[in-house]
């Protein structure tokens, strides 16, 4: 239940040298409308430090989705919109609208086993070797079957990339790495080259494993294609799993990861290595491998259906209501679960994302502190079961109040910057639209800069909830922390991320510190608070960036 003693030591530092926030806006750099006075003086450190600190309590039991902690959480989140004057936009008048989830717990009778054409077999231990889910609504599925080995397992008529020419995997295995094929000399910009792209995120692999009748999946995990451990994985492997009620079409048997290792293994039983894998999977004239393996595996699974709960509130626009913009944080962590060393269960979920719904109330503060109100309506989302694969922002954008095709942005805010003031911001996902140049426009009038994704294979604006408002078409942004921190010397940005990925990201560790300075936070909030400020008091129309996929959709949309 501690952070580290140096991430501690630097963040009292910085507490110490923090400079307290105005209320007062520098001038703006450019003709765009500034917000009044009152409006920054909602987004002071105070309150946003005491939203985070209630929702990241141990009473809060860690906001796993559909528990009580996520109960006491979204009738906090409630009542702090309805103190901002913001109108609900939920289920039948109300702040709250229920997403209905099934939530299947797995409990392999045995290993999965692995054998091939001579009889030898490989036992894959669950957690530690492998993790299984499932699509059915069942409480025991048995699954065997060859293995097929796709590559990147990508069929992108746009990149002329085809992983599965004309072999057929119906009621077979898929066998797929994760991640983009990387860029090569002959083709430096191939698949966006560093930035990864929709077609290298888990969730694609499975999509394409269902549009193609596969049985299953099996997707290979190793921490650069991935971006993370595999303990990131396997921790909340053996609790529940959960997806939206309506099953997907086509529904996968077998949705699972496999270590490095045991991919290593599997290689070898194929006659060859993880490597020549590697290598032959990043050219294009790759062709799948239909492998002289049979994997089996027997799952018994704790069935329930429940809900989730997003909390909706909006500010209705003044002249143009049926026109908004929507403000988005996830309030769902990961509840409890195994212990750490020092026996804490409690997922607390400090940073991601207790820090982000703080942002959003306050931020819900400043708008409805407005007199009179924007032209257009401005919604805030606290949104549910992010954790389980973005799901209550999916629900909200097909059962949105809104009209999404006359919504002209979203503004994520997601783990917020708990390290110190910055010179610049990231927009993650801003470089896609016309978002690009507003925010820098908003940013410069804090004197900060915008930058890059500075780690854009990791794709994390497939990792967040803009993602659901993206798919329906809607211009978004996922509003991060920059990298050049103020005081401190070029690598310390990159060292308390590093540190936090390691040691915090969902683990019972990511809870409240009281040493973390606001003033990050602070300057997160005035940026996306005046972005957000532009959009809703004028006529402004985003627009996607021309080639985006997204844009089709956009202009589909509002045919």
């Amino acid at each position: 239940m501690r952070a580290s003693l140096l991430l501690t030591a630097a963040l009292l530092l910085l507490a110490a040298c923090e400079t307290p926030e105005t209320a007062q806006a520098p001038p703006p750099a450019s003709d765009a409308p500034a917000p009044p006075a009152e409006f920054f003086a909602a987004l002071d450190s105070a309150t946003v430090r005491q939203h985070l600190m209630v929702l990241s309590a141990d009473s809060m039991e860690g906001r796993g989705t559909g528990t009580a902690g996520e109960e006491r959480a979204i009738r906090y989140i409630a009542r702090q919109m309805e103190a901002a004057g913001l109108e609900p936009a939920g289920d039948d008048g109300s702040f709250f609208q229920q997403v209905p989830l099934l939530g299947s717990t797995p409990t392999p009778r045995g290993p999965l086993v692995l054998q091939d054409e001579g009889g030898e077999t490989a036992e894959l231990a669950f957690v530690n070797d492998f993790i299984v889910s499932t699509d059915l609504e069942a409480t025991a599925v048995e699954t065997e079957a060859p293995l097929v080995f796709v590559g990147y397992g990508i069929d992108a008529p746009g990149y002329d990339w085809d992983s599965f020419k004309d072999v057929d995997v119906t009621d077979k295995i898929i066998v797929s790495f994760v991640n983009d094929p990387p860029a090569t000399g002959d083709e430096p910009g191939l698949f966006q080259a560093d930035t990864l792209t929709y077609y290298g995120r888990w969730t694609y692999k499975y999509e394409e494993a269902r549009r193609r009748g596969a049985k299953g999946a099996l997707l290979i995990h190793t921490n650069a294609m991935a971006g993370y451990p595999f303990q990131v994985l396997s921790g909340t492997a053996a609790g529940e799993q959960i997806q939206l009620a309506t099953p997907p079409e086509n529904p996968l048997e077998l949705k699972g990861w496999i270590t490095q290792a045991s991919a290593e293994r599997l290689a070898r039983m194929s006659g060859t290595t993880l490597d020549a894998w590697m290598e032959a999977a990043a050219r294009r004239d790759f062709a799948p491998q239909e492998l002289p393996v049979t994997a089996s595996l027997a799952v018994e699974y704790a069935v329930r259906r429940f809900s989730g709960t997003n909390v909706v509130g909006r500010v209705p626009g003044r002249e143009r209501p049926a026109e908004s913009i929507a403000y988005t944080a996830h309030h769902d962590h990961l509840g409890i679960g195994a212990p750490n060393a020092e026996g804490d269960r409690i997922y607390n979920g400090a940073v991601d994302n207790a820090s982000g719904v703080a942002m959003l109330l306050a931020l819900a503060d400043a708008f409805g502190s407005l007199d009179p109100a924007p032209a257009r309506s401005v919604y805030f989302v606290s949104l549910t079961a992010e954790e389980s694969g973005l799901l209550g922002a999916e629900y909200f954008a097909r059962n949105a109040p809104a009209d999404l095709s006359q919504m002209v942005g979203n503004l994520n805010v997601d783990s917020g910057n708990v390290g110190g003031r910055t010179r610049d911001i990231v927009g993650i996902g801003a470089e896609k639209s016309e978002m690009e140049g507003l925010l820098a426009e908003a940013a410069a009038a804090e004197d900060m800069v915008v930058r890059g994704d500075p780690h854009p294979n990791q794709g994390y604006f497939f990792r967040s909830d803009q993602l659901a408002f993206a798919r329906a078409g809607v211009p978004a942004v996922f509003v991060n922390t920059g990298t050049e921190f103020i005081g401190q010397d070029a690598g310390y940005g990159e060292r308390i991320a590093t540190e936090y990925n390691e040691r915090h990201y969902h683990q019972p560790s990511d809870e409240f510190n009281p040493a973390w300075p606001m003033g990050g936070i602070v300057q997160q909030m005035r940026v996306a608070g005046r972005l957000g400020y532009r959009l809703a008091t004028t006529e402004i129309d985003p627009q996607w960036d021309a080639g985006e996929a997204f844009a089709q959709t956009r202009a589909e949309s509002r045919q």
